[in-house]
């Protein structure tokens, strides 16, 4: 168990243009006492642009697809650069489009550019940064396996070496840059739901980075990854950590209105169908539905994606979103600190809903920032 007084809160980090505005929002983030700042590395929205339109969402007024985000490494080092006080987090990247010796490279550079700050967050990557690029998705976890090794190998020695797996080779491969604080390489926190991936965070991770899931389920899956270190005589500092969406008001019926909007529908949608079944419904795309795994938004046209939102029950709307006033979410990261969480990013979505709350949502957030550091 976790004091709360003792957890970690993150916000994501800025991944939108104007740039002025993001240099901007991440001094006001480390100036405002954050714990970290988590950076998406995408391609590709979430959302099918088929429904990035007006009538569903003022965002469309102000950006002009779903589909946009600065490159990761790019981002994190300017930002790292502005602040003093932020670990700087990868929210996650994967070794698919990047090369394993490339993803040790850059993160030893942005540990440099930010004396230490930076974290390796990595998981298998989602379909529709992969295969719409040419890219194959295939093999995902035994990719990141051998990743996880080769840039374990890299980070540990300064002469050349050899790795022979399914897939990579490296033949006299050498990289000498060391972290800023030597023999301190950045830690690794790793996006892992599933047994094999709990495995794989268990003997390569520094920490645990998964998403959208409830505190029981989050308990659950910590004590696994934790009997697994025990089996592999895996000890030192390990961040249990989690990345959740929140919709803030200090009024229930306005989190409510914002819950049942379009766009708060749309996101909802990520919920694997398998969550869906345990509610008692079936995903509108399908039984075995995956967001990883399956989900390329850019092939949804808008009748069915309208028709898919119009599905979406309440009660997948509140798994989906912690949401209400600064007491009910500090309520909700109690019961997670119960069950071992030490590191969360609330990602404050309300603004996406109704950009007239976004000043107010962030008063909240002040609250529970206010309240868990107090």
């Amino acid at each position: 168990m976790v004091d709360i007084h003792d957890l970690e809160i993150g916000a994501p980090g800025p991944f939108l243009p104007p740039w002025e505005n993001a240099l901007k929002n991440a001094k006001t983030i480390d100036a405002l006492g954050y714990d970290s700042m988590a950076f998406p590395d995408h391609f590709a929205g979430f959302i099918p642009e088929s429904v990035w339109t007006a009538d569903i969402t003022p965002l469309a007024f102000l950006q002009q697809s779903p589909h946009t985000y600065y490159e990761l490494g790019t981002i994190m080092g300017a930002c790292a650069a502005v602040t003093e006080n932020v670990k700087l987090i990868s929210s996650v990247t994967e070794p698919i489009r990047r090369h394993p010796a490339l993803i040790a490279q850059t993160f030893l550079t942005l540990d440099h550019i930010s004396n230490g700050r930076t974290v390796l967050g990595i998981g298998t990557g989602e379909l529709e940064n992969i295969e719409p690029y040419g890219l194959t998705y295939r093999g995902q976890v035994g990719r990141l396996k051998e990743a996880l090794q080769i840039i374990r190998l890299i980070w540990e020695t300064h002469e050349p070496f050899d790795f022979e797996g399914k897939y990579w080779t490296l033949k006299d491969a050498v990289m000498s840059l060391r972290s800023s604080a030597e023999g301190k390489p950045p830690p690794i926190w790793i996006a892992a739901h599933g047994p094999k991936m709990l495995e794989i965070t268990a003997e390569y991770g520094d920490g645990w980075l998964p998403t959208l899931l409830q505190p029981n389920d989050y308990g659950e899956r910590l004590k696994t990854i934790h009997a697994h270190r025990k089996k592999k005589d895996r000890t030192g500092i390990f961040t249990a950590a989690l990345w959740n969406w929140c919709i803030l008001d200090s009024e229930p019926t306005e989190c409510e209105r914002m819950m049942n909007t379009p766009l708060a529908k749309a996101f909802a949608l990520l919920l694997p169908a398998s969550d869906w079944r345990k509610l008692g419904y079936d995903h509108p795309f399908g039984e075995e539905f995956h967001s990883l795994t399956n989900y390329i938004p850019m092939r949804y046209d808008r009748e069915t994606t309208l028709r898919a939102i119009d599905s979406v029950p309440r009660e997948v709307l509140e798994n989906f979103y912690m949401m209400g006033d600064a007491e009910h979410i500090i309520k909700k990261l109690e019961a997670y600190c119960a069950e071992g969480l030490q590191h969360i990013i609330l990602w404050n979505t309300t603004g996406m809903y109704d950009l007239s709350k976004t000043r107010s949502s962030y008063s909240v957030m002040k609250e529970i920032l206010s309240y868990v550091k107090g």
